[in-house]
């Protein structure tokens, strides 16, 4: 029976080890104003907060489009664990980011995960400036 205590000091230590913390991706606007995100495909509304998107068709494409003010952030993906974030991390396919003249558009989830840094552990972002 001494046992005992040492077990379930062992199970609650690699239960508490072996959980993976879990964190998002996201597209943060660090401009002076507001920006323009064209996106597909459509993001759940609670990964949004109070922001409704509104639905467009570009292209023959129907995709979603939410206005970003100015230190607004809104989440691209979820990586599980420590690692470095994988394409396959990143819930959209498509990302049109508009501001001002300037348009910046990224066709796959490859072309995303390539404007994602790292900004502290367990913090990348995609951020526009």
């Amino acid at each position: 029976m001494k046992t005992l205590p040492y077990i379930l000091t062992l199970i609650i230590l690699l239960t508490l080890t072996s959980c993976d913390p879990v964190h998002t991706l996201n597209l943060e606007n660090r401009t002076k104003g507001k920006i323009e995100i064209i996106y597909y495909p459509t993001l759940e509304n609670r990964q949004l907060g109070n922001k409704t998107p509104e639905a467009i068709e570009l292209r023959g494409q129907k995709m979603n489009k939410i206005t970003l003010d100015s230190g607004e952030t809104m989440p691209i993906g979820t990586v599980v664990a420590m690692y470095l974030p994988s394409a396959t991390d990143i819930d959209l396919d498509y990302l049109e980011i508009r501001y001002g003249q300037d348009t910046i558009r990224l066709t796959s989830k490859n072309a995303i995960l390539t404007t994602i840094q790292k900004v502290k552990k367990l913090d990348w972002r995609l951020i526009v400036r």
